[in-house]
């Protein structure tokens, strides 16, 4: 077995692997109190793949920093993420985006976007079903994305033995599309969330839908 057991989301939403676990052990962990980020803004009409610069916010430091534009037609949104810290990797029905470093065959600090059918509270009701199963505590509240307004978010901690890695956590934005909602899995560790998840919240921050 790989050293973690994919967690799979219900077939009847098409959108198996969405959630990602591990091997070892696990132990109940709290997330952290969220950095607050000064977040640059959306930039919707931008070519998928163009670069640009930009400089941000870090904890009261401005820090320059290189993005690349994302327009995905196929699962109808746009963002710009930091192309220094992240590696992108665009399989169809997703898009994937990993630290650099880590494996693509098994990443541990990662998060992805997929288009999944549905309203969002049957969605929400299914993801939340699936993080229950491989994490002691699974929260939810609404929540306001500064590209794609109003969503939900589920954060997960405390994973249990043989269902995620211990001491991960998640964090899963459901996005309501129309007739299908766009999903977003930020997965990262508690040593990891200070920075790589701060940065990825900003990163979704950018995140606009498109026709929307």
């Amino acid at each position: 077995m790989n050293k973690r057991t994919v967690t799979a989301i219900s077939a009847a939403l098409a959108i198996t692997a969405l959630l990602g676990g591990c091997g070892k052990t696990g132990s109940k962990a709290e997330a952290p109190a969220p950095t607050v980020l000064a977040t640059p803004a959306p930039t919707p009409g931008r070519q998928d793949g163009e670069r640009f610069e930009t400089t941000v916010m870090v904890e009261g430091t401005e820090e320059s920093v290189g993005y690349e534009h994302v327009r995905s037609e196929a699962l109808g949104f746009e963002l710009d993420y930091d192309y220094e810290m992240l590696e992108r990797f665009s399989e169809g029905e997703r898009e994937r985006f990993l630290a650099r470093g880590e494996d693509p065959e098994d990443p541990w600090n990662y998060f992805e976007l997929r288009a999944v059918p549905g309203g969002s509270e049957a969605v929400t009701a299914a993801l939340s079903a699936d993080l229950a199963d491989a994490y002691d505590k699974v929260e939810a509240a609404p929540y306001t994305l500064a590209g794609a307004g109003a969503c939900t978010l589920l954060d997960a901690s405390g994973a249990k033995e043989g269902k995620a890695l211990s001491g991960s956590l998640q964090s899963v934005y459901v996005i309501p599309a129309g007739e299908r909602c766009l999903v977003a899995a930020v997965h990262c560790t508690m040593e990891s969330a200070g920075g790589f998840g701060v940065r990825v919240s900003q990163i979704l921050n950018t995140l606009t839908l498109i026709g929307k």
